[in-house]
C-alpha cells in the first residue's frame, strides 16, 4: 500500500483513535489531506479495512481448550482471559486492540460506500460496494459476538454500536441497540454485498471477500440466527458436488510433515489450500506466545478433545484417537506439558525483540470449507434430515481422514437425555437432535483448535467451562455466566455507552 493511501487511511479512521487509540472519542475531519479519487485508492481502502488485529489469542484461553502449564511463561493477557477476567490495556493480541481494529475496517468500509456514491454504477463499482457491505456486516458481526450476548436471549439484550456513515462531528453520542437490531442490520448489509460481489477483480481472491468467502460467512451468521434453510442453501453454493475434494485433509499434513510438525503452517495457510476460504495478515504475537504462554493446550486437554470423543453408543467408534492426524508439536523447555498445533506462521519488517515486540505478523485463517460443512450438518440435523446430515458427515470423515465409520445410521441420532443439561441453546433440541449435534460439535472444536472459535460454541449453547485450577482468581464459567460477554472498553463507557453487567466486582487489570 502506498504511503499516501496508508496516511488516508490514517485519516479516514481517526474518529476511532486518540492517544493508544481510544474509540469513541474524536470524529475524522470532514476534508481529508489525500483525496480518494479513483476506484483503485477506495479498492486499497478496502484492503486496509479488514481486520489487522487477531482475536484468537484473547478468544482462546477463554475456551475449555486450554489449562495450566508446568513451567510455562506468564503474561497479565493470558492469565486474565483464562479466568475470564475484564481487561482493557492497549496492546497488540488484546480486546482492545481486535474493537479498535474493527471499528476502524468499519470507518473505513463507510468511507468507501460514501466516495462509491459518487460513481457510475459499472460492475467494477458495483464489486466494490459488495465488499463494503460485506465487511461492515462482518466487523459489526464479530463485535456483537464477542462483546454482547448470543442471539435468541432477551429482547432487551444489548447489542453494539451500528455504524452506517463515517462521522463529520466530534463527540457523537452512540447506542448499543439490541442484538437483535445489530443482526437485521447485519443481515441487511450481508444480503447487498453477496448480490454485488464478484471475484473478477482481485489479484489475490482469497484475502478478500470471494464469493464463496461470502457465502461461507452466510452460512456461520444463519447458524447462529436459527434459521436453518439458509444455512443449507448458502452452505451449497460453497460445497458443490463433493465436499469431500475441498476439506482440510489432515490425513496428507500428518504425512507431509510426519518429521517436521512445526512447518504445519505452510501448508495450512497456503492461499492455494482449497479448504481456505478468507485469510488475512494480523499484527500478532501469537506465533511465539502460543507455544510457551502458561495458560494453552496441554498433553492432558489435548488427549480429552483428540483421544476420548466419538459417536455414542458405537462400541469401536466411541472414542476415536486423532492425535496422529492432527500433528501437535511437544512445547519448548521448560514447558513440560504444552503441546501445540503449528498453525501459524509468523513475518517481521524489523527486529522483533524485547517484551513487547510489535512489527510481527501472522496470518488468520476466518474462513473454510470444513466450516461450511460442518454448519450445513447441523443445520440438517435441526431440520430433521438426519440422513443427509450423515452424508455430509460420512463425507467429511472421508475427506479429513480416510475412513468412515462402518456403523448402522440409528446409532448417530442416539445420545444418553443427561445431555439436556450439558447443551442448552436458545431453540431447543429432539433427543436425536441433541445426538447429532453434540458429535458435530466435538469435531468442531478439534477442527478449530487453538483458533477461538471454540468461544461462539461455548456461548451459543450455553456451556459451562471448569478448569482444575486452585488460584483465588478461579470461579467457574457457569451456563449463563456474565463473563461469557466481554466488557465493553473503559473509554467507550466513559464516551456514554452503556457496560455490560457483572455479577462480581472484578477488578480490570
Amino acid at each position: 500500500m502506498s504511503t499516501k493511501i496508508y496516511l488516508l487511511l490514517f485519516a479516514a479512521a481517526t474518529f476511532l483513535f486518540s492517544g493508544c487509540n481510544n474509540y469513541l472519542d474524536k470524529s475524522p475531519d470532514s476534508e481529508l489531506d489525500v483525496e480518494i479519487d479513483t476506484e483503485e485508492k477506495i479498492a486499497e481502502l478496502l484492503t486496509g479495512a479488514y481486520p489487522e488485529a487477531s482475536y484468537i489469542p484473547f478468544l482462546e484461553p477463554r475456551t475449555d481448550n486450554v489449562e495450566e502449564r508446568a513451567n510455562g511463561i506468564h503474561s497479565q493477557l493470558n492469565e486474565s482471559m483464562f479466568f475470564w477476567e475484564d481487561y482493557d490495556q492497549e496492546d497488540l493480541d488484546t480486546p482492545l486492540n481486535y474493537w479498535n481494529a474493527c471499528y476502524k475496517g468499519i470507518a473505513q468500509a463507510n468511507k468507501a460506500l460514501e466516495l462509491l456514491s459518487r460513481y457510475p454504477k459499472t460492475d467494477r463499482v458495483k464489486a466494490l460496494y459488495g465488499e463494503a457491505f460485506l465487511l461492515r456486516a462482518y466487523l459489526h458481526f464479530m463485535l456483537v459476538n464477542i462483546w454482547a450476548e448470543p442471539y435468541g436471549g432477551k429482547a432487551t439484550d444489548m447489542g453494539i454500536p451500528y455504524i452506517t456513515k463515517p462521522e463529520k462531528h466530534a463527540l457523537v453520542n452512540y447506542e448499543r441497540g439490541t442484538v437483535s437490531e445489530v443482526y437485521d442490520q447485519i443481515e441487511k448489509d450481508l444480503k447487498l454485498g453477496i448480490t454485488l460481489i464478484s471475484d473478477k477483480y482481485y489479484k489475490h481472491p482469497k484475502f478478500h471477500f470471494n464469493k464463496k468467502a461470502a457465502y461461507a460467512f452466510a452460512s456461520r451468521f444463519y447458524l447462529m440466527k436459527g434459521d436453518w434453510k439458509s444455512v443449507v442453501a448458502y452452505a451449497d453454493y460453497v460445497l458443490g458436488g463433493d465436499p469431500k475434494q475441498l476439506l482440510r485433509p489432515w490425513r496428507q499434513y500428518a504425512n507431509e510433515y510426519e518429521f517436521n510438525h512445526k512447518n504445519l503452517f505452510r501448508r495450512y495457510n497456503a492461499p492455494d489450500e482449497p479448504a481456505n476460504l478468507l485469510m488475512t495478515t494480523t499484527e500478532s504475537r501469537l506465533a511465539r506466545t502460543l507455544p510457551t504462554e502458561k495458560y494453552g493446550p496441554t498433553i492432558g486437554t489435548v488427549d480429552k478433545v483428540f483421544t476420548q470423543t466419538g459417536i455414542e453408543g458405537a462400541r469401536d467408534y466411541e472414542k476415536m484417537n486423532f492425535i496422529g492426524t492432527y500433528i501437535f508439536t511437544a512445547s519448548p523447555a521448560p514447558v513440560t506439558t504444552g503441546r501445540y498445533l503449528a498453525k501459524f506462521d509468523e513475518l517481521s519488517n524489523v527486529e522483533s525483540i524485547g517484551s513487547k515486540p510489535r512489527g510481527l505478523y501472522v496470518t488468520n485463517v476466518l474462513f473454510t470449507v470444513d466450516e461450511v460443512l460442518l454448519n450445513r450438518m447441523e443445520a440438517y440435523t435441526m431440520l430433521k434430515e438426519y440422513n443427509r446430515a450423515i452424508d455430509d458427515y460420512l463425507q467429511y470423515m472421508q475427506g479429513k481422514f480416510g475412513f468412515f465409520p462402518s456403523i448402522e445410521r440409528a446409532v448417530y441420532t442416539s445420545t444418553n437425555s443427561n445431555n439436556y443439561n450439558i447443551y442448552t441453546p436458545f431453540y431447543g433440541l429432539t433427543l436425536k437432535q441433541l445426538a447429532m449435534v453434540k458429535l458435530f460439535l466435538d469435531f468442531r472444536r478439534k477442527e478449530f483448535y487453538q483458533e477461538g472459535l471454540r468461544w461462539f460454541d461455548i456461548r451459543r449453547f450455553h456451556l459451562a467451562v471448569k478448569r482444575s485450577s486452585k488460584s483465588s482468581y478461579y470461579f467457574p464459567l457457569e451456563k449463563d455466566d456474565p463473563r461469557k460477554v466481554l466488557q465493553i472498553p473503559a473509554e467507550a463507557i466513559q464516551r456514554g455507552l452503556a457496560p455490560n453487567p457483572r455479577e462480581r466486582n472484578e477488578p480490570i487489570r
